[in-house]
């Protein structure tokens, strides 16, 4: 009869614990570009200027939307992870949400994408609000 898995079978020398366990040294490749010259260069994620951004009938300003990665949304805005993990979206910090756009990952867990965007979007609109960015 085979052994069935349980946590108490687990190999433990096979668990990582950090992106950089999990994937090496290209942990961050996203962020990771290459010049001509075949030298890499990292790519700065940067806030958009929130003047440039679409602002909803409720006067939620637009930070985030659906197609953005989860990885370039924790990077633009930390506090973001606070309502994501409210939302019940607590893999946030797994590997897989540096390639993971915000729609995809609410179709994992069962959520609602404009509605969590739109969760998040009135967290940041009232947290950053007209704010300059640094």
């Amino acid at each position: 009869m085979a052994e069935e898995f349980n946590a108490g079978n687990v190999d433990a020398e096979k668990i990582v614990t950090t992106q950089a366990e999990a994937f090496g040294d290209n942990a961050s490749e996203n962020n990771v570009s290459t010049n001509a010259d075949n030298t890499k260069t990292e790519k700065k994620i940067e806030r958009p200027d929130p003047s440039t951004l679409n602002v909803d009938e409720d006067g939620i300003i637009e930070y985030i939307t659906p197609d953005m990665i989860i990885g370039d949304i924790i990077t633009m805005y930390p506090d973001a992870s606070l309502v994501l993990m409210k939302c019940g979206m607590h893999c946030i910090s797994c590997g897989v949400s540096q390639f993971e756009s915000l729609a995809e990952a609410c179709a994992v867990h069962g959520l609602y994408t404009d509605d969590v965007a739109k969760v998040v979007n009135d967290y940041l609109t009232q947290t950053l609000g007209d704010k300059k960015e640094d």
